[in-house]
C-alpha cells in the first residue's frame, strides 16, 4: 500500500503573535464545534483513502495544546477508527509553552503521540516580549521538563533570529541554551516581515543589517554541526535518526492531506487548500458540504505560481534538502540531463554556493542563506 501523511489544522491561538501570517484566529468559542467538523469531514472522507496506510500525522497551528484532553482524544479516536495508520507511525503535535499542562501531555501519550514540536523562538524575555509572546522563557523550561518527565523522548524546538535590535551573540546565547537542553531537533526561522501582521504595519522597525543575519545563520549552522545536530533541510537540525518524516514529504513532494481551513494537501497528482474561513468550514461541514478548495496544481497542469513547471518545482523542493539533487534521479524522473535543463546550476560551484558530491547538487550553508536568489537565477522563471 502506498504511504500518506495527515496534517490537521487548529486555527486557534490566545494571542496572535506580532510576525505570524498563518491563519488563526484569537477567539476559542468554536473550538469543539470544529473538532466536530473535522472529525466529520474524516468520517466522510476515508473511503478516499482505504488503499493508503498513513505513516506520520502533524497537527499544526494555531496552538494545537490549547485543546482540551477529552477534544484530542475524540480526534485521535477518529483518525484510527478511520484510517489505516503504519505501526510506528510519527505522530507530531505543535504545543505551545504557556499551554502545556501535565494532563494534556500524559493524554497525548495515551493516544500516540511521540513528537513534541514546542515554540519557543528565544530564550531572552524582552525578545519573547517584543515578538508578542505568551510565555516566559521560565515557562518554557518548565514545560519541557514536563514534557521530559512525562516520556518524550523526541522534541523539536523552534527559535527564530534576526529578532528586531539582535546581535550575533544574543542569538548565540539563544542557541546555546537551547544545545544544553538536548533536544532531539531544533528548528530555525529568519524573521520574515509580513505584510498583514503587526510588525508589517510597523512604521520602522531596527532590523539586523543584512550582514549581521548572515552572521547569525553561519554561525548558526557551525555551532549546531559541532553539536552532532545535522542540518537535513535550510532551517532544520536533528540528532541522528531525527528528521521529520512529516515535514520531510513537503520537501520531497511525496502524497500528504491536510484538513482544515488553510490546510494544504497533496493527493492524486493535485495539490490544493482549503479556503482561510474557520466558520465557512464549519458551516459547509454541517450543511453536507465538501468544503472550498483552491486548487493550485494537477498532474496536467502543475505549478504553485504561474510560471513554475513541475520539473522547477522538483528541483526548488529538493534543492532545501542538504542531500540535494541527484542527476541519476533527475534524469530517470524528467529524461533530461539535469546541467542541460538548469545550465546555470554548475556556475555556482566555483563561488562555493553550491557543490557537486556523490552525483547530487545541493547547497552550502553560505548557498542556503541566498538560496532564494539562486533559485530564481537557476530556475527557468
Amino acid at each position: 500500500m502506498k504511504k500518506l501523511g495527515l496534517y490537521i489544522h487548529i486555527p486557534f491561538c490566545k494571542k496572535k503573535c506580532n510576525y505570524c501570517d498563518f491563519y488563526s484566529c484569537t477567539s476559542i468559542k468554536g473550538l469543539r464545534e470544529y473538532i466536530s467538523a473535522i472529525c466529520t469531514q474524516i468520517e466522510r472522507e476515508a473511503p478516499l483513502y482505504r488503499e493508503y496506510l498513513f505513516d506520520t500525522i502533524f497537527i499544526g497551528g494555531g496552538t494545537p495544546s490549547l485543546l482540551e484532553s477529552n477534544d484530542f482524544s475524540l480526534l485521535v479516536a477518529t483518525i484510527k477508527s478511520n484510517l489505516n495508520l503504519t505501526q510506528g507511525a510519527e505522530f507530531s503535535i505543535e504545543a505551545n509553552p504557556g499551554t502545556i499542562t501535565k494532563e494534556k501531555l500524559t493524554c497525548y501519550k495515551e493516544n500516540g503521540v511521540n513528537r513534541l514540536s514546542i515554540g519557543l523562538q528565544s530564550t531572552n524575555n524582552e525578545e519573547l516580549k517584543l515578538l508578542g509572546r505568551i510565555h516566559s522563557y521560565d515557562t518554557f523550561l518548565k514545560n519541557y521538563q514536563l514534557a521530559r518527565d512525562c516520556g518524550f523522548n523526541n522534541i523539536n524546538i523552534d527559535v527564530m533570529y534576526s529578532l528586531p535590535n539582535q546581535k550575533t551573540n544574543d542569538f548565540l546565547e539563544t542557541l546555546k541554551r537551547v544545545i544544553a537542553l538536548n533536544p532531539e531537533h531544533i528548528s530555525s526561522y529568519c524573521l520574515k516581515i509580513e505584510e498583514n501582521t503587526p510588525f508589517g504595519k510597523m512604521e520602522y522597525l531596527p532590523l539586523p543589517d543584512e550582514d549581521e543575519e548572515y552572521n547569525m545563520y553561519i554561525s548558526m549552522c557551525e555551532l549546531l554541526t559541532k553539536n552532532s545536530y545535522d542540518q537535513y533541510e535550510i532551517s532544520n537540525f536533528s540528532k541522528k535518526g531525527y528528521n521529520c518524516r512529516h515535514n520531510l514529504k513537503y520537501w520531497l513532494s511525496e502524497d500528504y492531506i491536510g484538513i482544515g481551513p488553510s490546510a494544504h494537501s497533496y493527493f492524486d497528482g493535485k495539490r490544493y487548500s482549503y479556503i482561510e474561513s474557520t466558520e465557512q468550514y464549519i458551516k459547509q461541514i454541517k450543511e453536507n458540504q465538501i468544503p472550498n478548495k483552491i486548487y493550485e496544481q494537477t498532474e496536467e497542469n502543475t505549478h504553485s505560481s504561474p510560471q513554475m513547471s513541475k520539473m522547477d518545482e522538483y528541483v526548488m523542493l529538493k534543492m532545501r534538502l542538504s542531500s540535494g539533487v541527484n542527476r541519476e534521479e533527475f534524469e530517470s524522473k524528467f529524461g533530461e540531463a539535469l546541467e542541460v535543463a538548469y545550465p546555470k546550476i554548475t556556475s555556482f560551484i566555483q563561488s562555493e554556493y553550491i557543490v557537486y558530491e556523490n552525483g547530487a547538487y545541493s547547497f552550502t550553508p553560505k548557498g542556503f542563506f541566498v538560496s532564494n536568489y539562486i533559485l530564481t537565477e537557476i530556475l527557468k522563471f
